[in-house]
Order: C-alpha cells, then sequence, then structure tokens
C-alpha cells in the first residue's frame, strides 16, 4: 500500500489562504501480494484516501469485513488503519492529504469518512492524481493551489456519486450489482488475456448468456466491448507515457497482431497509435 511514492520534501512552501489542501504522498495501482496487511493504530497526521480495485479486508467504523472491488475509504487522522489481502492480490490507489481546507472541503462534498463507500470504478481518480504529480513535479507558480482545486474536483466527483447512489435495490440485486463489478475488475486488471465471455461468465458462476445480458445491463455494453474500451484506453496511456513500441503495446493490451491493434484504434478514438504518440509529445 506504501509504494509508488510521490514525496514533496524539497518542494517550496505554498502559500496558506486558510483552505490550502496538500497531497505529500501518493500511490497509483500499488499491487501486493495475497496474505498482505497493515494494522496501525495512529493517530496520523494526514487523512489517507484508498481506492481498491481488488477484494479487500478493511476497517471502517462498523467494524472489519471482506469488500469487493470497487470500494474507497477516507479515514481521518485519528482512525486505525487495517487492511489485508485475504482472497487475492490487494491492488489500490491512494493519497494521503491534510492542511487547513480538508474539513471544509469534506463537508462541502458531504464525503463520509471512515466509513467505506461502495460506489464502483472511479474514472476519474487516475487522471487527477497524475495531473497532481504532474503540478508537484513541475511547481509552477501557484502549484500548492492547483493541487488544492484538484483534491476538490477529485472529492466533489466522488461526492456526486455518493449522492446519486442507488438506496433503491434489493439486496439480491446489490449482490449481483457487487459480483458484476467484482467480475469488471478483474477482467480489466488482465488487459493482456485473450477473455471470452464464458471466462467472464465463470468468475461469477453465471451462465454466459445470462452474464453478457445482465452485464450490458449493468454497464450500458457487451462485455467484450467493454474491454475493448479498457484496452484502447491503456494503450494509449502506455503510447503517451512509455518508450514502448506498438507492438509491445499491442501484446500487452490483449491484441493479437499489431494490424488488428491499429485497425480497431484507429476506428474506435479517429488516429492511429503512432499519431496519438506524436499528438502526446507537441
Amino acid at each position: 500500500m506504501f509504494d509508488q511514492l510521490e514525496h514533496g520534501a524539497d518542494a517550496p512552501p505554498m502559500v496558506d489562504t486558510g483552505q490550502s489542501i496538500d497531497i505529500p504522498e501518493i500511490g497509483i495501482d500499488s499491487l501486493q501480494g495475497r496474505g498482505f496487511e497493515i494494522d496501525l493504530p495512529g493517530p496520523f497526521e494526514y487523512h489517507t484516501f484508498t481506492y481498491y480495485s481488488s477484494r479487500v479486508v478493511l476497517r471502517d467504523c462498523n467494524g472489519i469485513r471482506e469488500w469487493p472491488a470497487g470500494v474507497s475509504l477516507v479515514s481521518s487522522p485519528g482512525a486505525p488503519r487495517y487492511v489485508r489481502a485475504e482472497s487475492e492480490d490487494l491492488r489500490n490507489t491512494w493519497f494521503h492529504f491534510s492542511g487547513p481546507g480538508v474539513a471544509t472541503c469534506l463537508a462541502a462534498y458531504a464525503i463520509p469518512v471512515d466509513t467505506v463507500l461502495d460506489l464502483g470504478d472511479l474514472p476519474f481518480l487516475r487522471p487527477i492524481l497524475e495531473e497532481v504529480r504532474q503540478e508537484r513535479g513541475q511547481q509552477a507558480i501557484h502549484w500548492g493551489d492547483a493541487v488544492g482545486d484538484l483534491v476538490r474536483k477529485l472529492f466533489r466527483e466522488l461526492g456526486d456519486l455518493h449522492a446519486d447512489l442507488d438506496t433503491t435495490l434489493t439486496p439480491a440485486q446489490r449482490r449481483m450489482e457487487r459480483t458484476l463489478r467484482d467480475i469488471r475488475m478483474r477482467v480489466h486488471s488482465d488487459l493482456a488475456h485473450r477473455w471470452t465471455v464464458a471466462e467472464m461468465a465463470a468468475l461469477g458462476n453465471m451462465h454466459p448468456t445470462w452474464f453478457a445480458t445482465v452485464y450490458t445491463q449493468q454497464f450500458g455494453q457487451s462485455p467484450i466491448n467493454d474491454l475493448l474500451d479498457a484496452r484502447l484506453v491503456h494503450a494509449e496511456a502506455l503510447l503517451t507515457r512509455l518508450p514502448m513500441t506498438v507492438a509491445q503495446v499491442a501484446n500487452q493490451c490483449g491484441f493479437p497482431s499489431v494490424e488488428h491493434f491499429n485497425r480497431l484504434f484507429r476506428k474506435r478514438l479517429g488516429h492511429t497509435p503512432s499519431q496519438a504518440r506524436l499528438m502526446s509529445a507537441g
């Protein structure tokens, strides 16, 4: 949980406007093996936000239990941190945050603290944290204000999701929603694998036809089309951030050939993989 850190120890001091928020440490797509455990009593000097893209055992104000993939937790400085990877490897994205503007921000967007939030995918999380990382790295004028604005944007998005949470679902519907989300997380965490609908359905002990139907109802597109979108998004990120060849990216994202990858990339995104790399460089 505490790897891939972004430290700001050498950063110049920020102007304290009374509402400043800082993120001293970040971990994006951290990975720990099954059996990993953290048990820290606290107190701490910061709040911590964590998003789990794998099943995880967590302690919150309601006790300790295992949760499906797709849950989040905002931990207050006084709350103990207890995390255990019991059923599978632990995959998460997290950051510590502190400052005089934290309490106002959390209250403004009605973010529950020390309570697990079962909200599913957070597509805005990684892009915002990448922006935070960039601001801290460049340290341009008023970079501290920019970081605070990004934190507020993140929690505004989180608050909107929480406010829209459908509380009308029956327990059976909620279990099905969690199962589908768990399957989706597991599939999208292994994009190199050549998934079939039958393999995805087997993760939830479902018949493939029924699985495809309820998956489409839940996520708005078929399992294969949803997987293809995830592969292309990941491929574009690899092309623009890492010195990998197009063939390497295609293979890592589960495409059977470079030609197939190029054709689908252009059809869906409107440009070729090579053009995507050139546009990011410019």
